[in-house]
Parts: structure tokens; C-alpha cells; sequence
């Protein structure tokens, strides 16, 4: 009997055990002074994932969710999921929201933006237009990614991480 591919949403504090048949996607990317883009990119997920290719194994999306700490925002316990479950992923998914004028660099996101760019990691990036920092995510990716898509639009950037999961060779994995 052939099992169903399924998807899984993982969110912040919940431990995920890996399934051998699955693959694992983390939702990187903004998550203060920005709106809640990953429920749209998990929506996207569920819809495209079915009609590809790649839905051949089930999906887990290892979605961060802004865990209320201290007065500073600072939650230790929170940092630690993230950076177990980032390198559980097959994928990172990184979405830069244009979010809060006054603030929205999204500094941790960069920070994983470009470790996992040097790293060779599988990436998928969409950075909203008007994202204040989109022209350094772009020319960064550029040199140390050459040919990397950079999308303008969550949708495009969910298609295409399902496209390159689908893939037997994942393309947006560095050469190097």
C-alpha cells in the first residue's frame, strides 16, 4: 500500500523528529515589525507542492514563529530551535517582507542569509520590493551566488523551492 505525501508545519518550540521520506524545508526570514508571511507560504506550499513533481515524499516545513520572551524579545531557547532546525532543512526558504519602515532589516535573517549562501546551501530568496536592505540582498547573492533567482513575490520564491526540490539535482545549491 503506497503512503500519501503529506505536509507537516513545524513551528518554534515544537522538537521535530525527522521521517526518513520526508523533505525539509525551513521558512527563514523576517518575523518582527513584519507581517505573518509564513501562514501564505505554507498555503503555497500546500497547493503547489501536490501539483509537482516532488510530491512524490512528504513535506515538513520547519516554520520560526516569534516566541515572546523578556522585555528585550530575546528568547535563548528560541535561537537554539532555530539553528537545530536549520540544519535539519533540505531547503531554506528566506522571504525579506517590506514589513516596518523604521525597522526593517531583519538582521538574524541576513546573518542566516549568508551563512547558508557561503555554505552552498539550497536556497530559495524572495526579497519584497519594498524590502529597505532588497539592493544589498541582491548584489550580496550576486557575487557570492551568481544566477541564484532573487524573487520579488512569496509566491514565486514557494515555486520555486518546490521546483528545485522536485529536481534530482538541487539548482539552487552552489557548484562550489
Amino acid at each position: 500500500m503506497m503512503k500519501t505525501a503529506q505536509v507537516r508545519v513545524i513551528e518554534s518550540m515544537q522538537e521535530y523528529v525527522p521521517r526518513a521520506e520526508e523533505t525539509k524545508v525551513f521558512l527563514a526570514g523576517g518575523m518582527h515589525n513584519c507581517p505573518d508571511w509564513r501562514y501564505e507560504a505554507i498555503t503555497a506550499f500546500k497547493q503547489i507542492w501536490f501539483g509537482s513533481s516532488a510530491n512524490r515524499c512528504s513535506l515538513a516545513l520547519l516554520s520560526p514563529r516569534r516566541v515572546i520572551a523578556g522585555s528585550s524579545g530575546f528568547n535563548e531557547s528560541m535561537v537554539a530551535w532555530e539553528y537545530r532546525h536549520l540544519a535539519l532543512a533540505d531547503l531554506v526558504l528566506f522571504w525579506f517582507p517590506s514589513g516596518n519602515a523604521a525597522r526593517p532589516e531583519q538582521p538574524i535573517a541576513l546573518y542566516e542569509l549568508g551563512a547558508a549562501a557561503a555554505a552552498g546551501r539550497a536556497i530559495a530568496v524572495g526579497v519584497e520590493n519594498g524590502y529597505r536592505r532588497r539592493s544589498d540582498v541582491v548584489a550580496q547573492l550576486r557575487c557570492a551566488r551568481p544566477g541564484l533567482p532573487v524573487h520579488s513575490d512569496l509566491l514565486s520564491t514557494v515555486g520555486t523551492a518546490v521546483e528545485a526540490l522536485g529536481a534530482k539535482t538541487h539548482p539552487l545549491r552552489s557548484a562550489s
